[in-house]
């Protein structure tokens, strides 16, 4: 009898013991399951679904990530996007104070095509630039240059997917985005507002894709890498965003 009592009060204090070592790792749990998340949607492994025509082969899919071609620089992306991600559950509609340029912690020095005519860079890019190209890697936050209305969030054609801010005479497009969307069209934005981020070179599940690298994966629209190509409108026509970006007359 008592050897009974005894091993039930050792099963409920190991009972007890679990649960509260479960408790404890709960929170560490989570964040590695968000991570191994976030590690399958940037390697794009799990691409993989129902009704999606172009399944990735998952070998070719590793195989890609372990070659040379997979750089340092991709590595530091995805690291910095790890952090984004966490921060932006807590803040995604953190204000920039210096609001000035349209990509954060980039500026002049990193436009690497400018408005106007061009050589197109790659198949399906126009001739005419219809605004200035800001090379950053993929994850860099994109803010509104000015308070305004977003009119669109979608899928652009050769602007990939693309968001767009109306700003009385003016609308502003920010191409080659994230397509997890920030915000949506309808919602108000503040000058300094983070409204997105620059998207991946290549993107899935897009119906009817036209646009693809030189290993023949689909693209964020007529594009041969990450950045975010800026275009500024007034009254419906392009105008070079240099002229109304601060500092751009000395660019």
């Amino acid at each position: 009898m008592i050897e009974e009592k005894l091993n039930k009060e050792i099963k409920k204090k190991i009972k007890k013991g679990l649960l509260i070592l479960l408790s404890k790792l709960a929170i560490p749990i989570f964040f590695i399951l968000i991570i191994l998340l976030l590690v399958s949607y940037i390697t794009d492994i799990f691409y993989i679904g129902i009704k999606n025509e172009e399944k990735s082969n998952i070998k070719s899919e590793i195989k890609y990530y372990t070659t040379k071609e997979y750089t340092e620089e991709d590595s530091q992306s995805f690291f910095d996007s790890v952090g984004d991600f966490i921060d932006g559950m807590f803040n995604s509609n953190k204000i920039v104070e210096d609001a000035e340029f349209p990509v954060v912690g980039k500026s002049f020095k990193d436009i690497t095509s400018g408005y106007g005519k061009r050589t197109a860079p790659t198949s399906g890019a126009s001739t005419f630039h219809s605004g200035i190209d800001i090379g950053a890697p993929e994850g860099t936050k994109i803010i509104a240059i000015a308070d305004g209305k977003v009119t669109k969030t979608a899928w652009g054609g050769a602007g990939g997917f693309t968001i767009t801010i109306e700003s009385g005479e003016y609308s502003f497009s920010y191409c080659h985005s994230d397509p997890n969307f920030i915000v949506k069209v309808g919602d108000e934005v503040k000058k300094g507002q983070v409204i997105g981020k620059v998207g991946p070179k290549n993107v899935y599940n897009v119906p009817n894709n036209p646009y693809k690298d030189a290993n023949g994966r689909p693209t964020n629209g007529a594009t041969t890498g990450c950045h975010c190509h800026f275009t500024v409108k007034k009254d419906g026509q392009t105008i070079n965003p240099l002229i109304i970006l601060k500092g751009g007359d000395k660019a």
